[in-house]
């Protein structure tokens, strides 16, 4: 289910990171900021390049700048969702797919 990414870190050097260490994926710039437990890597990629590489059944897009791990939800609300103690966006484009992929018990 988890995948091994290899992140550019500098000239040359790409350090693997394992996708199930992954936090949260976010937009900066052109560029897109990979959280993990470990650090922060800051990829060329773009965030839709990114969600088409990260597991689908582990990750989610919330915002059109921000990918989740799933696991690392603490809370959500119609329009946000709680990961590392953060508030993060949840765009009305992007909730119907979220909330279709967590078990709310109401």
């Amino acid at each position: 289910m988890y995948v091994d990414l290899f992140v550019r870190k500098s000239k040359g050097l790409f350090t693997k990171v394992n996708s199930r260490v992954v936090i949260l994926v976010e937009a900066s710039g052109g560029c897109s900021r990979i959280i993990t437990r470990e650090g922060n890597y800051l990829v060329s990629s773009t965030l839709s390049q990114l969600e088409e590489q990260l597991p689908v059944v582990l990750f989610c897009r919330v915002h059109r700048s921000y990918i989740v791990a799933l696991e690392h939800i603490t809370s959500v609300t119609e329009n946000s969702v709680k990961v590392l103690d953060r508030d993060i966006p949840l765009s009305r484009a992007y909730a119907p797919n979220l909330f279709s992929r967590i078990h709310i018990i109401m």
